[in-house]
């Protein structure tokens, strides 16, 4: 007796359904591809209520044999997903894409050509399960036909492990695969997987993530004190007249200038050193009054 109980159901059955023989796939089949023209023929306007009920009946019949098409073929899907079981999804969300493939498999299965229903699925099922994979499987997202080439390479990997006792080289990987050995490297790193910048080294993993300090960077907190004890400078030297702050600037290298002496100073403004010792004096004292500047001792401690 076959299964038409809705799809709902699925979660709740403790064994797979068995096998549907060739002419039950061909009933199912008929009955499916009547659900989808009676689906059609309902969109037309002004159908006599007699022909919308017995549309709607070949309707309902039809999903009923849809679901049924699939509930007895589930056991193909769960081994096609268990072969994806190294990916980056879960099993759980594997097979539910391997179903999402199904399904489609159903809406398009013609008995005409002779194809039983399950060698026609394989197809639609490996194709949902290898493009959810490379829509959602990966942080930076690869095209299908890319990931299918990487998995084809990690399968072809591991039986040459296999048959040699040991990992292949790149050359004879790519020589197997009949691919250059460059294109086999870039796939390879393509197919790596992305590590967590807060993952926790572990010792001997090659795929844990190296840390390295850059010792050519700024501080942060150093470049943020620098920037505004710059700006606070800045604003406090516009209140002093023109010439004493460039003396200042001059004479302890501010605005990131080099520190010049009295004489280097008086000679670029025509005045004595001692000239310029009282004015940078002066200047010191009424920079010192101002109260943006009396606050950066305590803002530097």
């Amino acid at each position: 007796m076959l299964y038409t109980k809705p799809l709902q159901r699925l979660m709740g059955e403790a064994e797979p359904l068995p096998l549907l023989t060739y002419d039950q796939e061909k009933s199912l089949a008929r009955r499916v591809g009547a659900g989808h023209v009676a689906r059609r023929q309902l969109t037309k306007p002004a159908l006599p209520t007699a022909n919308r009920r017995a549309l709607r009946r070949e309707l309902t019949d039809g999903e009923a044999a849809r679901e049924a098409l699939v509930l007895h073929n589930l056991r193909l899907v769960l081994n096609i997903a268990g072969r994806f079981r190294n990916d980056s999804l879960n099993y759980d969300d594997l097979v539910q894409e391997g179903i999402l493939g199904l399904l489609k498999a159903a809406d398009r299965y013609d008995p005409r050509r002779g194809t039983r229903f399950a060698t026609f699925a394989v197809w639609w099922i490996r194709q949902s399960i290898g493009r959810a994979i490379a829509n959602f499987g990966r942080s930076v997202r690869l095209p299908v036909n890319r990931v299918h080439k990487i998995s084809q390479l990690r399968r072809m990997a591991a039986q040459l492990s296999q048959q040699m006792g040991d990992e292949p080289q790149i050359e004879v990987l790519a020589e197997s695969a009949g691919v250059t050995a460059k294109a086999a490297t870039e796939l390879l790193q393509d197919g790596q997987a992305i590590i967590s910048l807060d993952a926790p080294l572990v010792e001997d993993d090659q795929d844990s993530l190296e840390r390295f300090a850059d010792t050519t960077a700024s501080d942060p907190e150093a470049a943020v004190i620098d920037k505004s004890l710059s700006r606070i400078l800045d604003e406090s030297l516009a209140r002093l007249d023109e010439r004493d702050a460039e003396i200042l600037r001059m004479r302890f290298g501010l605005g990131g200038g080099e520190a010049r002496p009295l004489r280097a100073i008086a000679d670029d403004w025509h005045m004595s050193p001692e000239g310029v010792r009282q004015i940078s004096q002066r200047a010191l004292l009424r920079l010192r009054a101002m109260p943006k500047v009396r606050g950066l001792a305590e803002y530097l401690r």
